[in-house]
């Protein structure tokens, strides 16, 4: 698991509708791409899905394991 010391940001992802086509990946496990950025949470539950920059993970659906929800990375502005 990994050690957050210090609070960072956090934004919920938009939940999308099941996806018909394309390729979904499930978390958690948290998605690491960036270390002491942004936390993104399921727009349902809000556990956290995936650290990452801002505007750095684009076009990616996670399916939470938690809940079940489908999140889009494609936030709105």
């Amino acid at each position: 698991m990994i050690s957050r010391k210090n609070k960072v940001p956090r934004i919920a992802l938009p939940l999308v509708e099941i996806p018909t086509t394309g390729h979904v990946i499930n978390a958690p496990p948290v998605l690491v791409a960036s270390e002491n950025t942004v936390d993104y949470t399921c727009g349902k539950c809000g556990i956290v899905l995936l650290h990452a920059e801002l505007g750095q993970v684009y076009s990616l659906l996670i399916r939470c394991s938690e809940c079940g929800a489908y999140n889009s990375t494609d936030c709105p502005s």
